[in-house]
Order: C-alpha cells, then structure tokens, then sequence
C-alpha cells in the first residue's frame, strides 16, 4: 500500500510538474504574442496620425477657466468629493465610522435644485415640454395649473396668464441661471478631467446643464406666447452657450448631454417658427449658432477621447491589487471581473488591440470631407457574439473583456450621431426657409435649391449623401430625413432613434 502511495504521489507532482511547466510557457507565449501585437497597433495607429495619450488629445486649460472653479459649480464637486470621501469611510472597519453613515445622502446644491419640476414626485402631474419631431408643442396653461398645485412656485392664489404665471415661477432660478450664464460664456471655459483615473469623473455638472435647458425652454416658450422675441432668442442662445465647453474635450457622456441639449434649443426655434415671429436678424444669429458645431467632427474627437480614455482605464485595471480592483469596479459598468487581474499580459494587449483598431474603424467611418457617416465599421466583427445583435458571449468576457463591454456602446452611439447632426442641418434648413418666407409674400420655395447661397452638404443625408426629402405641403412644407434605415416613410417619427423618419415638422 506505501508503495503503491509513494508511486502515485511521484506520478501527481510529474503531472503538476508537467502542468507548471505548459502554463508557463502558455503564459509566456500569449504574452509575447499580445505584446507584438500591441506594438504593432500602436505603430499602425501612429502611421495613421492618431495618438493614444489623453493629455495630447485633451491639453490641460488654464486653471482660471476651470469650470469646477466657478462658485455655482465648486459647490457640486465639494459636495461629490465630501460624499465620496464618507462613502469609502462607510466600508471601513471602524464600526464607529460605518454607522455614522449609513443613511448617507448626498447634500443638495443650488444647482440641485434647478428642476423644473420643482421636486414634485408624482411624475404623472408634471406636464411634458415641447417636442417639435411629433410637432406637439409646450402647453403652458398645463404648467399654469401644475404650478399652482406646487407651494414651491410661490405664486399667488388668484391666477393670472400663463406665461405670466410660468415665468412669475422661474423667477425664482434667475441667481442660478446668471452664474450659470456668466460661467459658461467664457469662451475658454472647459470642464475639468481626471487624466490619471477618467473612468472616475464626477459628471453631475455636465449632466445638470440638460435640466437647465429644460428651465430655459419653458422661459423661451413664455417669452414668445408673449411676444417677447428678443428675450425668447436670448434663452435660445443661453441654452446653446452651455454645450460649448462641453465640445472641449468630450467623451460619450458629453456627446450624449450635447445632442439633448440641442434638441431642446431646436424645440425653441421651432415654437417661434410655428408663431411666425422671428425675424430675419434672429434667424440668421440662430442659424449661426448652429452652423458652428459639426456633429460628425465632434464625434471623432470623441471616439479618439473615449478610446484614450478606455485605455488608461485598462492600464489601472491591470496593475492595481485586489482590494483597490475592487473598489475601481464599484460603480463602473465596464470594468472586467475580478478575475480578469489573474490572465496573462498577452489577453490584456489583444484587448487593447481590439478596441483600439475598432475604435479606429469607428472614426474613418466618419467621413469629414463629405460630413457622412457610414453605419458599416460600427460593427465590430472581432467582437465574438451570441447571435445578431446579441450581447457578446462568455468568451468575450474573459479574453477581451473590456472591449466586449464598451464596443457595443459604441455600436449604439452610431444613431446618435447620426441624428444629431441630420437635426441640426433641418434647424438650419428651417430658418432658411423662414427667412425665403419673410423675402417672398409667405411663400415657401418649391424646392430647397432655391434657397439663396445654399452650402451643399445642407441639403444631404448624413448616411447617403442623398437630397433630404422636401416638397411644398398647403401653406406649409414636408421636410425630413430618411432615417437611420434609410427607408421612406413619408415623414413619420418613430420614437425608436433606428426607425421611422427624422422630420422637421412645418410650421
């Protein structure tokens, strides 16, 4: 029986020893392979131009132009700093510590408050804003009456109008709207980035400017049932003030905040567009204001971010311990199991390569000389798959997993793009049809080549380099796009951003 023990144990560790041994050289070939194959993207990439390093693509700003610097903003990173700092106390040892917060609540800020909806929690009494791609417009004695209901209007028991109502309410914002509107009016104002952990920014700032244009709408949309124009283009402006630092330096989040916001300046046009009181001075400042951001641009300039980004965010994934891996993925989505710390280098690398060379394929995409978008590189065949459409399999998870997480977001931002800048040529195409309606009698053109110095890529689909469709309807007009499926369905809007058409409604 000992003999039979000594033999079976010499066996097993030959056999462990045998196995070490494949595991090592399995560990060192994939690592060497990764490697070069790593090298051999960043060469390619570089031979193309493009740079990895975040610090390059987004330069630090002079610090005086800071947004978190400025008093109505600093307050919102203190208060996300002192939450922060309680939070990672709260999984302390320290019993002490633990309980003292475990009922934490982030404390609220002036910006905090500037919701139009004053707080109120019954979602199905506050009224909706405009939304000019179904043509349904503000309705303001529905704010009147919601408003009333709300002690936090602070308005008077007897009603007066409703715009005059509406606005008596906003009053209350106007300390925040100026500080907002002073600090975002500089010119050379960015949002700050945390270039050693980007994963880990706090957005509550950027993300807060959507809910500052909802306030500015409602305002626009009172100015002008009162037939104050000047005021209303004013708001408009204001509104389309606070994307520009957001342009510095974006990633997908900033994108995301920028077509919301745009869609809610469109909403304003479109309620003096439907009024028919705008005039030719406004229309060409706010066909202007349009004119200055490209949407297909400024979404290369994203991709390239996100992509430095991502990467930086692989580097900490990789080198931290356990404890801190931890604590990195708490929160982000993205970041791969735990277990992923224990693969070999090599697995790492290919990640990289993977999202490095379809974030590449992503941006050539992006036509800049025609201002297209192809919707072919945003399908990422490296990205091994379930089924169409599906979410990638478990393998991608293991071997690629940052990439399996963060490529299929990508996928779904093609729309988005797409959209954005689609409704931004139809704002600009709307304010010109305005201004051929105040030259010639309250007529529209019988077709948009007739509209005086029209730039060419105007009157284009982004995904075709096709006439958007456009015909004289009554005393008004059809306009729109074909979509993303570039498929005609005569002008009608689908709430799902990949189907139905993209219209422009007429005034």
């Amino acid at each position: 029986m000992k003999r039979f023990l000594r033999k079976a144990l010499r066996w097993t560790a030959i056999l462990l020893a045998i196995l070490g041994a494949l595991l090592l050289v399995f560990y060192a070939e994939e690592d060497w392979r990764g490697t070069r194959d790593w090298a051999t993207c960043q060469r390619d990439l570089a031979a193309k131009g493009e740079t990895l390093d975040l610090r390059q693509l987004i330069p630090p700003g002079n610090p005086t132009d800071d947004l978190s610097k400025a008093p109505i903003f600093q307050e919102m990173y203190r208060a996300e700093q002192d939450y922060e700092q309680a939070r990672k106390a709260k999984s302390s040892p320290n019993g002490l510590i633990t309980g003292m917060v475990d009922n934490l609540v982030q404390a609220e800020t002036r910006m905090d408050r500037l919701k139009i909806d004053l707080g109120s929690n019954d979602r199905s009494k506050i009224p909706k804003l405009a939304d000019y791609r179904k043509g349904e417009s503000t309705d303001l004695a529905a704010w009147q009456k919601f408003f009333h209901s709300n002690l936090k209007a602070h308005l008077p028991s007897e009603n007066g109008t409703a715009p005059d109502d509406v606005l008596r309410t906003l009053r209350q914002f106007d300390p925040e709207l100026n500080e907002t509107d002073s600090a975002v009016s500089n010119p050379n104002a960015y949002w700050p980035h945390n270039y050693d952990m980007p994963f880990q920014e706090y957005l509550g700032a950027v993300t807060s400017m959507i809910d500052v244009a909802k306030i500015l709408q409602l305002r626009a949309t009172a100015y002008l049932e009162n037939k104050q124009m000047d005021l209303a283009e004013k708001d408009y402006l204001f509104s389309f003030r606070l994307c520009q630092p957001l342009t510095r330096g974006p990633f997908y989040v900033h994108y995301l905040v920028i077509a919301a916001v745009r869609t809610i300046d469109d909403s304003i046009l479109w309620e003096g567009l439907r009024r028919h009181v705008w005039n030719d001075t406004q229309l060409h400042e706010m066909e202007s204001a349009l004119a200055s951001t490209d949407m297909v641009a400024l979404a290369a300039q994203t991709l390239r971010n996100n992509r430095a980004s991502f990467l930086k965010a692989m580097d900490v994934a990789q080198t931290v311990d356990t404890i801190s891996f931890r604590r990195l993925k708490a929160g982000n989505w993205f970041f791969p199991p735990e277990s992923a710390i224990y693969r070999p280098l090599g697995w790492w690398n290919q990640d990289r390569c993977i999202y490095s060379r379809g974030t590449q394929r992503d941006i050539e995409g992006l036509d800049l000389e025609h201002e297209t978008l192809s919707t072919v590189p945003f399908l990422h065949s490296e990205i091994p798959r379930s089924g169409p459409g599906d979410n990638p399999n478990l393998w991608s998870h293991i071997y690629i997993p940052m990439s399996a997480h963060d490529l299929p977001v990508v996928d779904s931002m093609s729309s988005s793009i797409a959209r954005a800048e689609t409704y931004r040529r139809l704002a600009r195409l709307a304010c010109r049809l305005e201004e051929y309606r105040l030259a010639h009698n309250n007529q529209y053109p019988e077709k948009l080549d007739d509209l005086p110095d029209l730039p060419a890529h105007l009157n284009q689909e982004v995904l075709s380099e096709q006439p958007l469709h456009y015909q004289r309807k009554g005393d008004g007009y059809l306009l729109y796009s074909l979509g993303w499926n570039q498929k005609d369905d005569g002008g009608a809007y689908s709430t799902d951003a990949k189907e139905g058409d993209w219209p422009w409604p007429s005034p």
